[in-house]
C-alpha cells in the first residue's frame, strides 16, 4: 500500500510539474511560431537568464488541439500532431503534409483592390492572410472616402482535391464627408485644442488614413493617456466624429539611462519631465546627459497651439571635446513649430556663446570666446512606417542657420545649410536603403567657432573611419573639419537567423575647404559588413569598415 501511495504522488508531482517543450517535423512553421500560439516566448540569445518554454504535462492535450487549429489556419488542413510526455521533457511531433493550396481568386470591386489582397493563386491558403486582405479591402475604399461600403467575402475549400477558392467582393455606397466634432476632455486639456490636432476638418472626404494620422498626432502629445476617435455614427454619407480625451494620471515623468558607442564611448543620461505642466499640454523638461566626448544639461518648455502650432523655448550648456582643442557652449533657443503629418516646419533664433579653448594649433583652432545670434529654419518630411528599423518609406529634412555680423548681435556673417534625405524598401525581411547627405557653410565676414564647421566618420557617417577622423589634418594629426560636405550611402539587411540581421554597406564622402567639394580627388570610399540584434527597444548595431583605397 504504501509503494502504491508513492507512485501515486510521483505522477501528481510529475502532472504538476512544468516541463520543457521541443517541436520534432515542423518545416515550414517555425518553432518560435508554436512557441506563441501556446501563449509562450522563446528567450531571445542574450536572455540567459530565462529558461527554456515549458508547460505542465496535463495541458499537453489542451495544447495538440491548438496547435493542430493553427496549423489548419496556415493553410495545412492534414496536419497530424501527437506527443510524448517523460520525466525531461514534452515533445511534440509534427507531420504537416500537403497544404490547401488556392485554385482561383474572383474580385468584383469599383476600386482597385489587387495589391490589397496578399493571396495568390497556387499560393498558401492562410486563413490570417485572408482575414488581413478583407481588413485591408475595407480600410482601402476607407481610405477613398467610402465609409457605408458593403463587402461580401468568401472562401470554399476542397478538402479532396486540397484547393480554396476565393471571392472578394465590394459595393462602394455613396462618397462620406466627415460631419461635426464633439469633444469629451478633462479639465486640464481644452477640448477646442485637441480638436485641432485632428487631421481633418468638418466637410472634408472621410479617410481612415485621416483617422489614424489623427491618433498618431494626439497620442504625440505625452500628457495625454488614452484617445478614442468615434466614426461609428452614420447620417447618411456624413459622419459626425465624436473624441473622448483623458490625460495622464501621473504627469511628472523620470528617465535614465547607460550605454556606449564606437563615437562617445561610455554614456550615461537622465531625465525630469511634467508633460501637461499648468495644463492644456504645455510640458517642461530637465535633461542632463554624459558621455567621453560631449557633457550637457538643458532645461525645455513646449507650449502648444491650436491648429498644430507649438512654440519651444530651451537653454543649455554643453562642453565638448574635439581632437586638437575643446569647447564651452551656453546657448538660447526660441522656435516656433507647425506639425503636420508627414511634413513639419521649424523657425526660430539661436542665442550661442562659444569658448574654444585647450587649442593645439592656435592657427586652426584659436581659443576664443564668440557670440553668434543665429536664425534657424527647418523643414521636415517623413513617412517611414517606424523610426527604428524602418522597411519602408522616405525621409527629407532641410536645415539652414546664419547671421550677420554686428557689434551687439554677432560675431560672424555666415550662411549654413545641411540637406538631408533616405528612401527605405524592402522585398519580404530584405531591405535596402540608400542615404544622402549635402552640407555647405559659407564664413562671409568674422569669426566662426572651430565647432561650426562639418565633421565626418563614425558610426552615423562613414564607418571607414573613427570618430569625425576624415580628411585632411594639421602637422598634430587632429582633423580640421570642412566647409563643405556631401555624403551618401548604400545598405542592404538581411535576416539570418532569429533576432539576427546582416548588413553590408558602402559609404561614399566628398568633403572639402571649398564652397563646393572637388569630386575628382576629395573622394572616401568605405565599405563593409555588419550584424545586428533586434530587441524590443531597439537593435544592437556592430559595424566594421574599410576604405579599399587606403
Amino acid at each position: 500500500m504504501r509503494y502504491i501511495v508513492i507512485m501515486v504522488l510521483q505522477c501528481v508531482a510529475l502532472l504538476g510539474t512544468p516541463l520543457p517543450i521541443t517541436f520534432v517535423g515542423n518545416e515550414k512553421i517555425t518553432s518560435d511560431q508554436l512557441y506563441a500560439t501556446l501563449g509562450l516566448r522563446k528567450p531571445f540569445a542574450i536572455e540567459v537568464w530565462e529558461d527554456h518554454p515549458s508547460i505542465e504535462p496535463i495541458a499537453v492535450s489542451q495544447s495538440v488541439s491548438a496547435l493542430t487549429s493553427f496549423y489548419k489556419s496556415k493553410g495545412y488542413y492534414h496536419a497530424r500532431i501527437t506527443s510524448e510526455t517523460n520525466e525531461k521533457e514534452v515533445v511534440f511531433k509534427i507531420q504537416e503534409n500537403d497544404p490547401i493550396l488556392i485554385g482561383d481568386i474572383q474580385i468584383n470591386s469599383l476600386l482597385d483592390i489587387q495589391s490589397a489582397i496578399s493571396l495568390r493563386t497556387e499560393g498558401l491558403f492562410d486563413q490570417e492572410a485572408f482575414s488581413a486582405s478583407k481588413s485591408a479591402i475595407k480600410k482601402r475604399y476607407g481610405e477613398s472616402g467610402y465609409c457605408n461600403a458593403q463587402f461580401n467575402t468568401k472562401a470554399w475549400v476542397d478538402i479532396e482535391t486540397d484547393r480554396a477558392y476565393l471571392l472578394f467582393e465590394a459595393t462602394p455606397g455613396e462618397p462620406c464627408t466627415f460631419g461635426a466634432v464633439s469633444v469629451a476632455s478633462t479639465p486640464n486639456i481644452d477640448g477646442n485644442l485637441t480638436a485641432s490636432m485632428l487631421r481633418f476638418e468638418e466637410g472634408d472626404p472621410y479617410s481612415v488614413e485621416a483617422i489614424r494620422l489623427s491618433y498618431e498626432a494626439l497620442y504625440a502629445q505625452e500628457g495625454i493617456a488614452r484617445v478614442v476617435i468615434n466614426d461609428n455614427e452614420r447620417n447618411g454619407s456624413v459622419v459626425p466624429i465624436s473624441l473622448s480625451i483623458e490625460e495622464a494620471e501621473r504627469p511628472i515623468r523620470f528617465t535614465a539611462g547607460v550605454g556606449y558607442s564606437s563615437d562617445e564611448g561610455f554614456a550615461a543620461q537622465t531625465g525630469l519631465k511634467h508633460r501637461n505642466f499648468f495644463g492644456d499640454l504645455k510640458t517642461l523638461s530637465l535633461d542632463a546627459r554624459y558621455s567621453q566626448v560631449k557633457q550637457e544639461a538643458s532645461g525645455s518648455i513646449a507650449y502648444p497651439l491650436r491648429n498644430r502650432g507649438l512654440l519651444g523655448g530651451e537653454i543649455g550648456y554643453t562642453n565638448e571635446i574635439f581632437d586638437g582643442y575643446k569647447t564651452k557652449s551656453t546657448y538660447e533657443k526660441l522656435t516656433a513649430k507647425y506639425q503636420d503629418s508627414p511634413a513639419s516646419a521649424m523657425v526660430g533664433v539661436l542665442f550661442d556663446e562659444v569658448e574654444t579653448y585647450d587649442s593645439h594649433d592656435q592657427n586652426t583652432f584659436p581659443d576664443s570666446v564668440l557670440f553668434i545670434t543665429s536664425p534657424l529654419g527647418e523643414i521636415n518630411l517623413d513617412t517611414r512606417d517606424k523610426p527604428l528599423e524602418p522597411t519602408k518609406g522616405y525621409w527629407l529634412n532641410a536645415r539652414l542657420s546664419g547671421s550677420l555680423q554686428s557689434v551687439v548681435v554677432s560675431d560672424a556673417t555666415y550662411f549654413k545649410s545641411l540637406l538631408s534625405s533616405a528612401y527605405i524598401t524592402s522585398i519580404g525581411e530584405h531591405v535596402f536603403g540608400a542615404k544622402l547627405k549635402w552640407g555647405t557653410l559659407r564664413l562671409y565676414d568674422g569669426e566662426l567657432p572651430s565647432s561650426y564647421r562639418f565633421y565626418a566618420g563614425g558610426m552615423n557617417s562613414n564607418r571607414a573611419y573613427t570618430y569625425r577622423d576624415l580628411g585632411p589634418k594639421n602637422r598634430s594629426g587632429d582633423p580640421i573639419g570642412f566647409s563643405s560636405l556631401v555624403e551618401g550611402t548604400l545598405e542592404y539587411r538581411f535576416p539570418i537567423v532569429g533576432e539576427f540581421r546582416g548588413v553590408v554597406f558602402s559609404d561614399l564622402t566628398f568633403a572639402s575647404e571649398k564652397t563646393i567639394p572637388d569630386y575628382a580627388n576629395e573622394g572616401y570610399l568605405g565599405v563593409g559588413t555588419g550584424l545586428r540584434y533586434v530587441t524590443p527597444v531597439g537593435p544592437v548595431a556592430i559595424d566594421v569598415g574599410f576604405d579599399p583605397d587606403d
